[in-house]
C-alpha cells in the first residue's frame, strides 16, 4: 500500500514577497501633540496626528478633567485654532467637539469669545453696551440735525442774498451757526469707537471716549454761555445743546473699553 505523505504546510509562496508589519504608533498624550502644534511651521500631517489623538481613548493618567483644561486652553489661542489638516477641519472646530462630547460641566466652560475662535467668525460683535450707545448717537445727531437744520438753512440763504458782506455776523446768531460741527462732533467719535471695539483695539477705545466726553463738555459750556434773552428764541436752543452734551457723556460711557474678567 502507498504510504500518503502529508503536504508540507506552505509557509509563503514562492517569488512573493514578505509583507512588512506596520510599526504601532506609540501613543503621546494629547498635552505634548499640543506642544508640538504651537512650534512654528507645522505640517498638516502632524495637524492630523493631534486631529487623531483627541479621537484616541484616554492613556493611563488622563481625564476628562485634563481633556477638557487642554481644549480650552487651546480656544484661547486663535493661531491654534486656525490650523487645518488635511481635510480641511479646523483644529478649534475638534476642540470645540471634544468639549461638547465631554458634556457637562465642561461645554458650559466654552466662552463666546471661544466659540467665535473656534469658528473663526474673526472680530466680535459689537457688545450690548456699544450698541445702546450707538443708538444714543443716532438721537443726540438726528435731535440737532431735526429742530435746527429749518434755521440753518435760513441763515445760509441769507448769507448768500447778503452777498456774504459785513452784515452776516448778526445773522448767525444762536447754536444753529455751529449745526455742521455739533452734527460731526456728534457722530465722529462714536461711530470710529465702534469700529475700534470690533477691531480690538482697546487704546484707540479709550482715546476716542475721552474725544466724546470732551464733546459734551464743550456743549454743555455752550449751552451756558449762549446770550440771555427771550426764552422762547434762545431758552429751547440752550437745553437742546445741554442735552446733546449730556447724551454725549452717557454715550462716552457705554462706548468705553469694559476690563475682561482675570481668567481662572
Amino acid at each position: 500500500m502507498q504510504r500518503l505523505q502529508q503536504a508540507p504546510s506552505p509557509t509563503h509562496e514562492e517569488g512573493a514577497e514578505p509583507v512588512p508589519s506596520l510599526p504601532a504608533l506609540e501613543p503621546v498624550p494629547v498635552r505634548e501633540r499640543l506642544e508640538l502644534l504651537r512650534l512654528s511651521g507645522v505640517s498638516a500631517p502632524e495637524v492630523d496626528t493631534f486631529l487623531a489623538g483627541l479621537q484616541a481613548p484616554y492613556l493611563p493618567g488622563e481625564s476628562p478633567r485634563e481633556r477638557a483644561d487642554l481644549m480650552l486652553d487651546l480656544l484661547e489661542e486663535e493661531r491654534l485654532c486656525e490650523l487645518t489638516g488635511s481635510s480641511g477641519k479646523r483644529v478649534g472646530v475638534a476642540a470645540l467637539e471634544t468639549l461638547l462630547q465631554l458634556g457637562y460641566p465642561y461645554a458650559l466652560e466654552v466662552t463666546p469669545e471661544m466659540l467665535a475662535r473656534a469658528r473663526g467668525a474673526g472680530p466680535l460683535p459689537l457688545s450690548s453696551h456699544a450698541l445702546v450707545g450707538l443708538g444714543l448717537t443716532a438721537v443726540n445727531v438726528l435731535l440737532p440735525a431735526t429742530l435746527l437744520s429749518q434755521e440753518f438753512f435760513s441763515y445760509v440763504e441769507a448769507l448768500l442774498d447778503d452777498g456774504l458782506g459785513l452784515g452776516h455776523e448778526k445773522l448767525f446768531s444762536g447754536p444753529a451757526r455751529y449745526l455742521p460741527l455739533i452734527v460731526l462732533a456728534l457722530l465722529t467719535p462714536p461711530v470710529l469707537s465702534a469700529i475700534m471695539q470690533w477691531k480690538r483695539f482697546r487704546i484707540a477705545q479709550h482715546v476716542l471716549t475721552g474725544v466724546q466726553a470732551m464733546v459734551g463738555l464743550v456743549l454743555l459750556l455752550l449751552a451756558l454761555g449762549e446770550p440771555a434773552g427771550d426764552f422762547w428764541v434762545y431758552g429751547a436752543e440752550r437745553f437742546l445743546l445741554a442735552l446733546s452734551g449730556v447724551l454725549a457723556w452717557v454715550i462716552a460711557f457705554c462706548l468705553h473699553p469694559r476690563e475682561e474678567p482675570p481668567e481662572p
